[in-house]
């Protein structure tokens, strides 16, 4: 099903029994945090905080994406490559037909039910500042009170392509925070075209409480030059009902809260320290500051929060959907590809499994390559490739194929100076760091220098034979509690 906005997705969750309201009175320092962490790690469903000290016109939620039953329950399937497979069965095979058509929207008839839409907005301008908003602190270090899952709308001003991206803001005062996007994200793209064009003041709109889908999508790596407008209508089904405010912005018309105003490009202050997704505190850098000019919000605002640090909390299991939703536009770029898994524990720029069609000596290497180059998986730290028959979400089958595949000198590759997570502590020079690829496939004799040797396999005859003895076996035997 398709939800209007958050409020419509709150009432799914209720008659379903998957929304838990809190009554008790907590607080947004440190309190919300705990308890969302506490909540993801056990699969609880959302909690609604109905009673925030400080801010009492205010609701609180959390944890929205807590397994991926949340991700089958927004998106209304369990097959999440569904989604995307139907959408792309509509174009040709070639990326570049694809592209071209997505380019070209206004004469393309089949995306028009998914382009977004203008309607009046529910939100009204309000007298209010960033410090009655009801941001949260997440860690007992952290440099303040954070908004974490708001959506930093822009848009880039040679194309405009509209963005939608999920930055971390700091709060400074009642009219400036902080936007920590980092190099090769849509925001930092869009800054240094701003800048290239003399423009110092980039509009900027900071839009929360949105459809679940709009805000996976805004969470989520989609190509460049596709507007994630149009790209969260692909995956909801029907266009983002959007209104345009008087910086020519576009942001979602039933947002609960929206903030408008401008990213001075040449006033940088340091952000930070804040406990990040890997579990660590990211130091103190300089990022540009925002400057609010307007707020808007609806009656009775529901004001939405997530906790980052150690795995898996709610960054995990979006990036568990992006990778199923994903995964066929990346076989459209990549055709060797087969499947991918990006481990909830590999924090999803950190390790990356992924299965191919091995035809030709070099081929894993190849895709690894092609991998790096490709949005944000260059990201990645550690890529392990395997052969098409290995199951890349049994993490036993994947170690088997390393431990009878690799030979560290020839099949392990290692990449310097290039670009990295920038939140990632152990590069020594960030952002620019290492990556490691490994080649755990079965090689050809050009590759190994001798034929590959053969695997045991059982005879056929025999195990028919002996199958019946086997299940008659197994039917007596008990074992012992």
């Amino acid at each position: 099903m398709v939800f209007r906005d958050l409020r419509h997705y709150l009432d799914h969750l209720r008659r379903k029994g998957l929304l838990v309201e809190v009554d008790d009175e907590v607080s947004v320092d440190l309190e919300i945090a705990e308890l969302g962490r506490m909540a993801t790690y056990a699969h609880l469903p959302p909690l609604l905080f109905k009673r925030v000290r400080g801010f009492e016109e205010w609701k609180v939620l959390t944890n929205v994406f807590y397994s991926m039953d949340s991700m089958y329950d927004i998106f209304g399937t369990t097959d999440l490559e569904g989604i995307s497979k139907e959408f792309l069965s509509t174009f040709g095979e070639l990326p570049i037909t694809f592209l071209d058509k997505v380019k070209s929207l206004p004469s393309v008839l089949k995306l028009g039910r998914y382009s977004p839409r203008s309607k009046r907005p529910d939100f009204e301008e309000t007298e209010l500042d960033l410090e009655r908003i009801p941001a949260t602190k997440t860690w007992p270090k952290d440099a303040g009170r954070y908004m974490t899952f708001s959506i930093v709308v822009t848009k880039d001003p040679e194309t405009g392509v509209n963005n939608l991206s999920v930055y971390r803001i700091q709060i400074l005062n009642k009219n400036e925070a902080i936007i920590h996007w980092q190099a090769l994200k849509r925001g930092s793209l869009a800054a240094s075209k701003y800048l290239e064009k003399g423009i110092t003041r980039m509009p900027v709109a900071i839009v929360n409480g949105v459809d679940p889908v709009v805000l996976f999508t805004s969470a989520s790596p989609v190509p460049p030059g596709l507007d994630k407008y149009l790209f969260a209508g692909i995956l909801r089904g029907e266009g983002v009902d959007v209104t345009e405010l008087e910086n020519g912005l576009l942001v979602p018309s039933h947002a609960e809260s929206v903030l408008e105003g401008y990213v001075d490009l040449n006033d940088n202050r340091l952000e930070g320290p804040f406990g990040d997704h890997l579990g660590y505190y990211t130091p103190p850098d300089y990022y540009p500051v925002f400057r609010l000019e307007k707020v808007y919000l609806r009656e009775n605002p529901i004001y939405q929060v997530t906790s980052v640090g150690k795995p898996p909390l709610e960054d995990a299991w979006i990036g568990k959907g992006v990778e199923r939703i994903f995964l066929p536009f990346l076989r459209m770029l990549i055709p060797d590809l087969v499947d991918m898994n990006l481990p909830e524990y590999g924090l999803f720029t950190g390790i990356g499994i992924f299965s191919m069609r091995k035809r030709y000596p070099g081929q894993a290497r190849r895709l690894m390559m092609s991998l790096w180059g490709t949005g944000q998986l260059s990201f990645l730290k550690l890529i392990i490739i395997v052969d098409s028959d290995v199951n890349v979400h049994d993490l036993n089958q994947v170690l088997y194929a390393i431990s009878t595949t690799v030979d560290p000198k020839r099949d392990v590759m290692i990449v310097d100076q290039v670009l990295n997570d920038s939140l990632d502590h152990t590069v020594p020079n960030p952002p620019l760091g290492s990556k490691m690829g490994i080649d755990a496939t079965r090689k050809f004799k050009e590759e190994m220098g001798k034929e590959w040797p053969e695997e045991v396999r059982s005879d056929p005859e025999v195990v028919k034979k002996v199958t019946p003895i086997f299940e008659k076996i197994r039917s007596v035997f008990r074992p012992s509690a």
